[in-house]
């Protein structure tokens, strides 16, 4: 990944992160620094828009799960939107379904609150 294939933008108090492509150990450390750039500047709550990652491997998986509980230790809360079936599938098959807050759509995500 440049560092243009991962758009951000903010709605409400919610910062979304919207990669372009697949999340492999190959790009998955530019999501890393922008999330830590969020992370510095006090932006807790974020969405990672997937709507466009076609598949995580499991490197980008442990990225997600340690900027899950980094969030979690922050006051904040990561939130998945726009899962493609083959990403759903491999968090069905990891059992990280159960950890991520998974949401079908930007709203459904912003209007609940785990």
């Amino acid at each position: 990944m440049t560092p243009s294939t991962i758009r951000l933008t903010k709605i409400g108090s919610e910062t979304v992160l919207a990669p372009k492509g697949p999340l492999t150990y190959q790009n998955c450390g530019e999501l890393e620094t922008i999330f830590n750039e969020c992370i510095s500047q006090h932006k807790t709550d974020l969405i990672l828009s997937c709507k466009d990652v076609s598949f995580i491997d499991s490197e980008s998986l442990e990225l997600l799960v340690r900027m899950h509980e980094t969030l979690i230790k922050q006051g904040g809360m990561l939130k998945i939107i726009n899962l493609v079936e083959a990403c759903r599938d491999i968090l069905f098959a990891t059992r990280l379904i159960k950890v991520f807050h998974v949401y079908n759509n930007i709203n459904e995500a912003i209007r609940n609150v785990p």
